[in-house]
């Protein structure tokens, strides 16, 4: 038997057979789901009738209002009303996702998986570029000043890595075991895809590019998600201490991942962006003489460039100058 409109509208109803609630319940909480929901279904019954459900099963206060209410999260038109039913059988699996991140990072296991599992930690210094094969045959490329850890031997349950920086992964199909990536802020949760990830401790945003496949990228303590397809960016913005934003965009991701074929792409950003972007790749110290400056916007590109090369493009473009003492360049 096959999901489809007809099958939806009578769960929606009360009107499947047991066998039929158990198969559409089951899809729901499948990342393969594909069908857009009836038009003019009753979402907000909808959602009500999938949070009691969620709070039964783990004990939570009836006070509790369904998080897809207290913050939506922006969609494309189409698909926007499957997603936001979807959400709500998802939203247990982004709970137990929180919970067991907590534990990882305290105790190095994962939770439902025998013994602990050994972990091995990798690292990007400035001005290096780096590769690594993981156990299951994932394949990350790390841009400078980028650390990845990971299990010497993934376990039985989902594959969890933690990393921070600037990293492109193509991940290994694994649908009986989602690969899940916890950096501070984040969580990114696919079971086979390609994808490059940015976030850097001097930054405020945490950036997903898509490739290939499909990705579920959110806050690491909320429930709210975006799904990105091929050529979309989510962005992770934190703007206070209690003020985040997730939102997306179209992007040609083929420039996000330059870096990994060592093409550096400097897209009208500001001296002070392009500063911290020369250090991690050259490893070098580069002081801008002034504020005025530093706020000079700056676009090029370049395959396999020397520092010099960079830095004489930069001067021309903002009529500027610059010299060197060593491994310090001073603009000004």
């Amino acid at each position: 038997m096959q999901i489809n409109k007809e099958l939806i509208q009578r769960y929606h109803l009360g009107q499947c057979s047991e066998e039929e609630q158990q198969m559409v319940e089951q899809w729901l909480e499948s990342d393969e789901a594909e069908v857009s929901f009836p038009e003019g279904a009753d979402l907000p019954a909808m959602e009500a009738k999938g949070w009691k459900k969620i709070s039964s099963r783990y004990h939570l206060s009836d006070k509790s209002r369904s998080p897809a209410r207290e913050h939506p999260v922006k969609l494309t038109a189409g698909n926007t009303s499957r997603r936001r039913y979807k959400m709500i059988w998802q939203l247990a699996a982004c709970m137990a996702l929180v919970v067991a991140a907590a534990v990882f990072y305290v105790t190095g296991t994962n939770p439902g998986q025998s013994g602990g599992l050994a972990y091995q930690q990798i690292r990007a210094d400035k001005g290096q570029k780096l590769n690594v094969t993981l156990p299951d045959g994932t394949l990350v490329w790390l841009n400078s000043e980028s650390s990845l850890k990971y299990p010497v031997k993934f376990g039985t349950g989902p594959r969890k890595v933690q990393f921070t920086g600037e990293a492109y992964f193509s991940v290994a199909k694994d649908p009986a075991h989602p690969f899940i990536i916890t950096t501070s802020k984040t969580s990114i949760r696919v079971l086979g895809t390609k994808f490059n990830v940015r976030e850097y401790g001097t930054e405020t945003a945490t950036s997903v590019v898509v490739a290939e496949g499909r990705v579920r990228f959110g806050g690491i303590a909320s429930p709210e998600h975006l799904i990105l397809t091929v050529n979309q960016r989510g962005i992770f913005s934190v703007h206070g201490k209690d003020s985040t934003t997730l939102d997306k965009d179209k992007v040609f991701a083929e420039k996000y991942l330059a870096w990994k074929n060592n093409e550096l792409i400097l897209d009208n950003q500001s001296l002070a962006q392009v500063k911290l972007t020369l250090e991690r790749w050259y490893n070098v110290k580069i002081t801008i003489h002034s504020e005025k400056l530093s706020r000079e916007r700056y676009s090029g590109s370049f395959s396999n460039p020397s520092l010099k090369q960079v830095l004489e493009s930069i001067s021309f473009a903002v009529k500027c100058s610059y010299k060197q003492e060593g491994r310090v360049y001073t603009m000004y």
